[in-house]
């Protein structure tokens, strides 16, 4: 039964983010053309400023992931959810409102002097600005009812949810700018909408799951207590992660104009797709891995890690190598604009890199979440706050936007090596140098063998239909291949299908 979970949960997951993601690449030439590059630019600020609030959303959020996994497996300890989860509503939503009314007086003494625009009036910056805090004070609290969702399993339901609200987010962003008005504004108003809808099912969704009779779902400081330990770690880490992975937007604002930026955030758009389809297959693993450590077996543990880990490897670097060897024709196909292709193919390719290994390091990190041994998370995110930040300002003033994806892939081979250290302490049979060989060095040498073979023959095909059929047979090669190449996942793999292939029978 747990492995039929799990294959559900993964398959789940990864379908729902990968509609998203491919979603979102479709529907970005078509803002384009609707808004232009600059209101991209604000598009793309506006998805970093998301990202950054995701700093109460992971601490919050990875607390409530981690707690209702570890009481859902202790079954006698199950009626104090709705209490946990009450309580940590509480302050989610006291100090969502509190930032959203700095944030509101910010945009307003300041949101009309912070870009560089060309096309866009001050006084327009300035109102979008401010429709992107209610935005953004509508929609970040739903990640706590994801993480719920989650923690209890229902990857599958949740899933669903997501694809659902990201597809009215995104086609009915198109129809109002097509139908109503074209204008950012028109564009923020609707996610405004589709935002509250969003928060307000998956609210539900997660409490009548969680309503339990007999145990009233009321706020308690001791429980919060139980968890500030976790929870302060967590907001901690959370706040470097966000510093790291944000600054390179935020200096570039202040260094380059607006349609430069653009162009770093189309490139930014098609390189952390990748994170949204790795984040989903290690919400499916996560709560099992809590569960095996609140049950002490090491060896389990062990072995997921390292099924998680090739699972990674094979969903994330064949894409990512194929678009490494290919980034200027895949911007074109996309784009249909050999000025944007070229204005962000060079940094595409070298964002990939850190996007991988960045991706890959995230079964590690997910251990020391389960065990709560977040010192080791801490210290490599302050490491990389004091020496890759200066680094990251220096590069940028003299290389622009090339400089920052540079310090991005700098970036990510920190997180992968420190968190492969960190994180294998303690497991059997698991030692450092031969679990980055098989689960990471060996997928990826296979996976830019076949990338770099297909870049020099699809690299001077004509006609973009072509060459996209050929990138997919290509791609579906570079994943068997891949695949073949991880064999403890492989074996896996054909130990669950004999044993769907008996249960069915």
């Amino acid at each position: 039964m747990q492995r039929a979970n799990i294959g559900k949960n993964i398959s789940a997951n990864i379908f729902s983010n990968i509609w998203l993601t491919l979603l979102l690449l479709f529907l970005t030439p078509l803002y384009i053309l609707f808004l232009g590059v600059e209101s991209y630019g604000l598009i793309g600020f506006y998805l970093s400023w998301i990202a950054i609030l995701g700093i109460l959303d992971a601490g919050i959020s990875a607390t409530a992931v981690r707690e209702i996994s570890w009481l859902t497996a202790r079954h006698e300890e199950k009626g104090k959810i709705p209490t946990l989860l009450r309580s940590l509503e509480v302050v989610y939503w006291g100090i969502i409102l509190i930032l959203g009314v700095g944030l509101l007086i910010g945009a307003w003494l300041i949101g009309q002097e912070w870009f560089q625009t060309k096309d866009l009036s001050p006084e327009l910056v300035r109102n979008v600005m401010m429709l992107m805090v209610v935005s953004l004070v509508a929609q970040v609290p739903s990640g706590l009812y994801i993480g719920g969702l989650m923690a209890l399993q229902r990857q599958v339901e949740c899933s669903a949810l997501l694809a659902f609200f990201g597809t009215v987010r995104g086609l009915g962003s198109v129809l109002v700018l097509w139908l109503i008005r074209p204008d950012i504004q028109t564009f923020f108003l609707w996610q405004i909408v589709v935002s509250i809808l969003h928060t307000t099912v998956m609210r539900w969704s997660l409490w009548r799951r969680v309503s339990i009779d007999g145990y009233p779902a009321k706020f308690s400081l001791e429980m919060l207590k139980s968890t500030k330990g976790f929870m302060g770690a967590a907001v901690l880490i959370a706040v470097l992660g966000i510093i790291m992975a944000q600054a390179d937007k935020m200096i570039l604002t202040r260094f380059i104009t607006l349609e430069a930026f653009g162009f770093y955030m189309l490139a930014w758009t098609v390189a952390s797709g990748f994170s949204r389809v790795a984040t989903p297959l290690i919400q499916a693993f996560s709560p099992r891995f809590t569960e095996l450590v609140s049950k002490g077996d090491e060896e389990a543990l062990a072995k997921q890690f390292c099924i998680a880990s090739q699972a990674m490897s094979v969903l994330i670097i064949p894409p990512a190598a194929l678009i490494f060897f290919l980034s200027e024709p895949v911007m074109f196909a996309w784009l249909s604009s050999q000025v944007a292709a070229e204005g962000s193919a060079q940094i595409l390719a070298v964002l990939m890199l850190g996007i991988v290994l960045s991706s890959c390091s995230f079964p590690a990190v997910s251990i020391l979440y389960s065990r709560k041994q977040l010192r080791p998370v801490v210290g490599v995110h302050l490491a990389c706050l004091v020496v890759i930040m200066p680094l990251l300002v220096v590069t940028v003033f003299y290389f622009g936007v090339l400089g920052a994806a540079y310090i991005w892939g700098f970036y990510g081979l920190v997180q992968y090596v420190a968190f492969q250290v960190y994180g294998l302490r303690g497991l059997p049979n698991t030692e450092v140098f031969s679990s980055i060989v098989n689960n990471f060095a060996i997928p990826c040498l296979v996976s830019f063998a076949v990338a770099g073979m297909a870049g020099y023959w699809l690299a001077g095909v004509s006609g973009k239909i072509t060459f996209v059929l050929l990138f997919a047979i290509v791609l579906l090669a570079g994943w068997l291949a891949t695949l073949l190449a991880c064999r403890d996942l492989f074996t896996t793999l054909l130990e669950n299908l004999k044993w769907k292939v008996k249960t069915s029978l």
